[in-house]
């Protein structure tokens, strides 16, 4: 209470709270409005008396401290006018958010942006250990990755209606994590992993390639998983393929290890396969291409041919149309020199022989 309320802002501002929200707690100012400004050893005493109620003597736990920060993309501090919309929205969904998950709990909170860097806002949420009526709240419920769970999820149903905007979940479980950014020796064998990957048309030949490099590889379960071996400085190194450790109840993903999703021997199948389709339908596409380049090819002989077939037809009808056109002079020539020769013939039997 006293580092929420009573210190200085960490960045030399004048104000440490932004705003202030609760529920079965008193806070200073007008109802529903309360002033920014607290006391937080008066805060303390009104948790210590509903925390004296419990039957559990020896409790030790007195209270449960939850941050819900924003990034800048969700709720920007660039514009100081803005920042009281958006405080008020953050008091709406965590007020909603405590309604819902942690009803009739007593708690506080202080929403603040006086970090050293960054400047974001962020919420800070304080829950007694104790319901009011004396009962004790169940630490199970404070599991930080089931809090970061229900927290999501809420904000999922409700950022929009409040900010206006659409929520982006980044813990979504649908859709897990699966880059990984290994380091060192196990950066260098990533390179390797993926230049056999990207030569290589099957699984088969992915291996020969990675043997060729000195790295072998070995079923690791049942399932089929992989393990990667390789040498570094003349000591033996083994990574998994992928591996991911998920909370049982929640679903979400709390580490990720290995090479990569894409070195998986399920992935590589895929992969692999696609590949092949990918070069069957361009090799298809080039003999489609070749063929069609053929069928071109004998399409503009043919139409050549037909080209010169009617270039010599025309040819050939004008050369019968201009021998029509000669006819009737050759013909009157004709009679004329058939005339001469009947006279010729005339006169030659009209003439005595000689010695007649």
């Amino acid at each position: 209470m006293k580092y929420l309320f009573d210190e200085p802002a960490h960045d030399g501002s004048a104000h440490r709270v932004l705003g202030v929200n609760g529920s079965n707690v008193y806070l200073w100012g007008p109802r529903g409005q309360p002033y920014p400004v607290q006391s937080g050893y008066f805060l303390n005493q009104q948790f210590k008396l509903v925390r004296h109620q419990s039957a559990n003597r020896r409790k030790r736990q007195q209270a449960q401290h939850i941050i819900c920060s924003f990034s800048d993309h969700e709720m920007p501090t660039d514009d100081p006018e803005h920042v009281r919309d958006e405080v008020e929205q953050i008091n709406q969904l965590v007020s909603g958010f405590m309604a819902e998950y942690f009803p009739n709990t007593q708690w506080v909170s202080a929403i603040q942006a006086d970090g050293q860097e960054g400047h974001k806002l962020h919420c800070h949420i304080l829950i007694n250990s104790v319901y009011p009526g004396g009962k004790c709240v169940r630490t199970n419920e404070f599991s930080v990755s089931r809090l970061r769970h229900e927290w999501n999820n809420y904000l999922k149903d409700h950022y929009l209606e409040v900010t206006g905007h659409v929520y982006v979940n980044p813990f979504d479980k649908d859709k897990p994590g699966t880059v990984v950014k290994p380091k060192g020796w196990q950066a260098a064998l990533k390179e390797t992993l993926q230049w056999a990957r990207n030569q290589a048309k099957s699984i088969e030949e992915y291996l020969g390639l990675l043997k060729s490099k000195e790295v072998t590889v070995t079923r690791r379960n049942k399932r089929g998983d992989w393990s990667y071996h390789t040498t570094v400085s003349g000591k033996k190194k083994t990574v998994r393929d992928f591996y991911q450790r998920r909370d049982r109840k929640t679903g979400l993903v709390k580490a990720t290890r290995g090479m990569g999703q894409e070195f998986t021997p399920l992935e590589l199948k895929s992969y692999f396969k696609k590949k092949h389709k990918q070069y069957e339908n361009n090799k298809e596409a080039s003999v489609n291409e070749e063929e069609s380049q053929q069928r071109d090819g004998r399409s503009e002989r043919l139409a050549e041919s037909e080209r010169q077939q009617r270039r010599f037809n025309t040819y050939v009808a004008r050369q019968r149309s201009t021998e029509n056109d000669e006819e009737p002079g050759n013909k009157a020539r004709s009679t004329k020199l058939d005339q001469r020769r009947h006279q010729v013939s005339g006169q030659s039997e009209d003439e005595p022989e000689p010695g007649s």
